[in-house]
């Protein structure tokens, strides 16, 4: 005799994704690396207050173009990672996959553009203070970048497979969590990097 006993998974607590400890883990690792961020621009600031002319005589500060269509796509990346995660929350499987597959493929475009922005730069990470900062914060957002789309790489192929359900979309909602992180504090970083320099100078 087979008894099939049907449970809810929706309903019990630990499903929830917000109340899962890997969710508040992966807010705190946002925070922290927010934090580093705050203190690399605070250090700017503090830099150029000290220096007599920042950027250094001689130094244009860096082109636009290529960090404005950073500023462009990854807003982009967002809104495809906000319409998979509704698409997760609606059991629509063919949503999710392909609503992160474009994350990763926009997300990947902007990882280009910035790369091309670095070939561009002729200032050198060690010529002067200026050129560290400059260095330091944009490779740093670069790692984010990157370690966003390989996360959400792994999102997709699950997502391709079928993995996910609206009982088990953890591993949807803290990516998109980090996503829209490191979407949104890119905005400061394009501010201070590549606006700043026009208005000091």
């Amino acid at each position: 005799m087979h008894v099939r006993v049907t449970v809810d998974a929706s309903e019990h607590p630990s499903f929830d994704p917000h109340h899962h400890p890997l969710w508040w883990g992966v807010l705190g690792a946002v925070a922290i690396e927010a934090a580093v961020v705050a203190t690399l621009l605070t250090s700017y600031f503090y830099l150029a207050l000290q220096s007599p002319a920042w950027p250094p005589e001689g130094v244009d500060p860096p082109d636009l173009f290529w960090p404005t269509v950073v500023l462009c796509l990854l807003p982009a990346s967002s809104w495809t990672m906000w319409w998979a995660g509704k698409g997760s929350d609606a059991g629509r499987k063919r949503q999710l996959a392909i609503g992160v597959t474009a994350s990763v493929a926009i997300a990947s475009l902007a990882l280009v553009a910035r790369s091309v922005q670095f070939t561009a730069l002729d200032i050198r990470w060690d010529d002067h203070a200026y050129g560290s900062m400059l260095w330091t914060i944009t490779g740093f957002h670069y790692t984010h970048v990157v370690s966003a789309i390989l996360g959400t790489v792994v999102v997709s192929v699950l997502a391709w497979r079928g993995y996910f359900t609206p009982e088990r979309q953890l591993g949807v909602v803290v990516d998109t969590l980090y996503w829209y992180f490191v979407a949104a504090v890119f905005l400061p970083i394009y501010l201070v990097l590549y606006w700043v320099p026009r208005v000091l100078s």
